[in-house]
């Protein structure tokens, strides 16, 4: 089957048949071979009406060589299994609480209502919400156990076990003097977040996801498995053991934990039957620091769990049926390595994948803006994960898991609104690749009336998006970029130690701290989790000298974020390596996250030495660790991506800057010959190398390839002279508003944004004018200062060039112009914002900063001999 990078959501809604059509051809006019469908707009998914649509996209691929991947539930988070836990609610989610009395004793006789304390807690807070609702009820009592309590609210090592004088429900006690609290624990199916979905940690349970879902595409579809139809996509599952998306999800909050009987059993053993007695240590600190070690395995045991149960059972599945699993989980707000929306440890948590997976969506990843943090209605995000972890975290998963074969797939473009167009998703496809992802599923393509107003924008819109010729384009370009960077290997510089393990234990410094400072000195790196140093042979790990290799990819360097524990695999492989080169970012770890261990924390220290934060990239290049191709001057804005394929170095050099030149020298590898690749164009150019560089003159928005030893390349044009220049500041200016019949017209218009005169104009801006040439120059260039945002020049009729991104400058030869008068045409193309802001929807309007229409500031054509 073709391997296709890109494969957008297709909205289903049940549409009548020739919209569907319709939007299919449209797809593929994009260049586009594949979809994955997305069913939670529709009403009947796994239904007659379902297969009927479905039916209909398939015949439509057939027709034009596509494939379909089927996005695996009724509604994201994947994990409802399209309600079918109503028909065996006994598999259904367990959780495990604990709510508590505070008494002052000594207390003679004292009673606490157990059964009470097993039940949801009101309070005003929740009048007029929605509180979740069991399908199944059962709760069972774990332990009852009294902890004294000191002045900084932590539990002493010195408790009461009370379960066995629970009777009828009651407890009935002495309780000795001083402060004790006694908590009530107990697993429950009527308290938690998503009681209707699976259990993601009991394979029993996810096989229900399975059942209502896989087997009944497969008997509904298999002869197209492996042909036509892909695989399954996987949106946003996770543990989801309390409400929302937020960050305060960390082990050890006084909230519902995931549950099952194999995670209880993996505890006993590792604890013995004390375990249900220190089960609160899991919610409370207690002053003999056995919650950390309690913590710890929990978090170790039910990723684990996550991962086999979850994951690797529905890859299992999808491989035995001659089709690929992929998706994403959420990463968000360190959910990548925490509970709530989290996974547990993103690295486990897509292991059963075919490729790696993550998501950019609602200006997350902002162009030009690393800096202002996302304050979007409804959540507070750092830019600093989205532009420096999140990215990493896929790519890294990508190439240091042998299965993924180097592949990670990125959602991107979703709920940025009507004011992305197509310019800043040519920005956010050169930074994604710069960070290794190859394959895309841009989001969306909805088949609903325009303006939809559900997570837009919408590429095609019924006809309405007036940038969607142009979004083919970037399309195309999209597609070979991923071509180009699949099939081969990155080349990191240095490993930086994935930071899961020191979360569940305690404080450490978040991973995009150091990736901010690596990735703006132009060093790249791989996260590796300490999975990698005890399945050696599965991930290839090993040590050469100074240098640590996992999967292929030689790293100079290990390198460990600041924290106040780490993992014992971790630690050990490092004491085992001594001539491994490892740096510590700002101080040693005070502990072991499992175990106190003071001969290993004693080796670490002569191991590796400590270097600051802000000297680690100077640290890194003063030792001759920075990749082989280097600019001669630092700069933040230079994004950096080396590439190894069919005996051919690749260098990805992107600028990040929306105001600023990159430039510089560049030290390339020794080669016969060198090639700049135009991925807009599809051509290589010779450039001439001399002493091993390369000027480079980077623009915003801009983005160059450099190839060694290039196949098919054309030499590099002549350079020609500037002959003359003609100014332009007047046309005739049409505009073609969105489903709007009657064009305006306005003649002699002296250019400025057209926003200044229709405030509510969205569509495509055409300017016409004529200019004579008394002799044919060798060529001609056309240039606008601002456009907003894509244009496309026309010169006697004939199509010249487009543009989707500054500087709006193109090259007119000869053989398009003619002595005396030549017409000229530019038209503009705009996003759809301020037309849909005319329309608005149960969210109102975009609350966005509205850039101008149309071209303005200093236009010209330059003549050249």
């Amino acid at each position: 089957m073709k391997d296709n990078h890109i494969f957008p959501f297709l909205w289903m809604r049940g549409e009548d048949e020739e919209i569907i059509r319709t939007e299919m051809g449209k797809i593929k006019e994009a260049g586009i071979n594949s979809v994955c469908l997305e069913a939670r707009p529709h009403p009947e998914f796994a239904g007659d009406k379902w297969w009927h649509d479905v039916d209909i996209v398939i015949d439509e691929a057939k027709k034009r060589d596509m494939t379909i991947w089927i996005l695996d539930d009724a509604h994201f988070p994947t994990g409802m299994a399209n309600d079918g836990m109503k028909k065996q609610p006994e598999k259904c989610r367990r959780f495990l609480f604990t709510q508590f009395v505070d008494v002052v004793g000594p207390m003679p006789a004292a009673q606490v209502d157990v059964d009470l304390l097993t039940t949801r807690q009101f309070t005003w807070m929740d009048f007029g919400k929605q509180i979740p609702q069991p399908i199944y009820n059962e709760t069972v009592v774990k332990s009852v156990t009294a902890y004294k309590v000191n002045n900084l609210d932590e539990v002493t090592g010195e408790f009461i076990d009370l379960t066995d004088k629970v009777v009828d429900g009651y407890l009935t006690a002495d309780v000795p003097a001083g402060v004790w609290r006694i908590f009530v624990t107990f697993t429950t199916t009527n308290i938690g977040d998503h009681l209707e979905y699976v259990n993601y940690i009991e394979k029993d349970s996810v096989r229900v996801l399975i059942d209502e879902v896989y087997e009944k595409h497969y008997e509904k579809y298999k002869d197209l498995f492996g042909n036509v139809i892909a695989g399954f996509f996987s949106d946003e599952p996770g543990f989801y053991n309390c409400p929302g998306f937020g960050e305060d999800v960390k082990i050890g909050k006084h909230f519902t934990l995931p549950w099952g009987q194999e995670l209880e059993e993996m505890l006993k053993d590792k604890f013995g039957e004390d375990l249900l007695v220190k089960l609160p240590l899991l919610f409370a600190v207690d002053t003999k620091d056995e919650y950390r070690q309690l913590r710890v395995a929990y978090m170790d045991f039910v990723s684990k769990l996550y991962s086999k149960n979850f994951c690797c059972q529905l890859g299992d599945w999808c491989r035995e049926h001659g089709v690929e699993y992929i998706g994403h989980v959420l990463e968000d707000y360190n959910n990548h390595m925490r509970l709530g929306a989290g996974a547990g440890h993103f690295f486990r948590a897509i292991k059963g994948q075919d490729m790696a997976g993550i998501d950019n969506i609602g200006y997350q990843i902002m162009p030009g803006n690393d800096v202002a943090r996302r304050h979007t209605g409804f959540s507070d995000l750092t830019p600093d994960f989205y532009h420096y972890q999140v990215g990493k975290l896929g790519s890294s998963a990508a190439a240091i898991d042998p299965a993924k074969k180097g592949r990670l797939m990125c959602e991107t473009f979703g709920a940025y609104g009507w004011r992305l167009g197509v310019r800043d998703m040519k920005w956010i496809v050169d930074y994604q690749v710069a960070q290794g992802v190859n394959y895309f599923v841009p989001h969306a393509f909805s088949m609903a009336e325009y303006p939809d107003n559900d997570c837009p924008p919408h590429f095609y819109a019924r006809g309405n998006n007036p940038q969607f010729k142009y979004f083919c384009q970037l399309m195309k370009y999209t597609d070979r970029l991923c071509n180009l960077f699949s099939g081969g290997k990155n080349v990191p510089q240095v490993a930086v130690l994935y930071e899961a393990e020191s979360d569940w234990a305690g404080e450490t410094m978040l991973g995009y701290e150091i990736s901010r400072e690596l990735l703006t000195h132009q060093l790249d790196f791989e996260f590796v989790p300490a999975d990698v140093f005890i399945d050696k042979d599965y991930y290839g790990t090993k040590t050469e000298g100074q240098n640590l290799i996992v999967n292929e990819r030689t790293m100079k360097a290990l390198i460990i974020p600041e924290c106040e524990y780490i993992s014992k695999t971790a630690a050990r492989f490092i004491v085992e390596n001594k001539e491994l080169n490892v740096l510590f970012v700002n101080a040693l770890p005070k502990g072991i996250a499992e175990k106190d261990d003071d001969k290993l924390l004693l080796g670490l220290a002569k191991a590796g030495r400590v270097v600051k934060l802000a000297e680690l990239s100077a640290e890194l290049n003063k030792a001759g660790i920075a990749d082989d191709v280097l600019l001669n001057k630092a700069d933040r804005n230079l994004r950096w991506y080396h590439y190894q394929k069919n005996g051919k170095d690749i260098f990805f050099l992107f600028n990040v800057s929306c105001a600023e030149t990159v430039s510089g020298d560049i030290t390339l590898p020794k080669a016969d010959s060198y090639g700049l690749y135009d991925a807009m164009a599809d051509v290589t150019t010779k450039v001439a190398v001399s002493n091993g560089k390369l000027h480079v003159e980077i623009k915003p928005y801009q983005s160059i390839i450099v190839i060694t030893n290039p196949d098919d390349a054309v030499e590099e044009k002549a350079k020609s002279i500037e002959s003359g220049s003609i100014k332009l500041d007047t046309f005739d200016l049409e505009l073609n508003q969105i489903a709007s019949k009657e064009a305006k017209v306005k003649k002699n218009f002296k250019l400025q944004p057209v926003s200044n005169v229709y405030k509510d104009f969205s569509g495509e801006a055409i300017y016409n004018t004529s200019f004579i040439l008394d002799e044919l120059p060798s060529k001609v260039t056309f240039s606008a200062e601002y456009v907003f945002e894509c244009m496309t020049v026309v010169v006697n009729g004939k199509e010249v060039a487009t543009k989707i991104v500054p500087p709006y400058e193109v090259e007119i030869l000869a053989n398009a112009l003619a002595l005396g008068e030549n017409r000229l045409e530019i038209r503009v193309s705009t996003t759809a914002l301020r037309d849909a802001n005319t329309k608005p929807g149960i969210f109102g309007k975009e609350r966005t900063i509205i850039e101008p229409t149309g071209m303005f500031g200093k236009v010209q054509l330059k003549l050249y001999k």
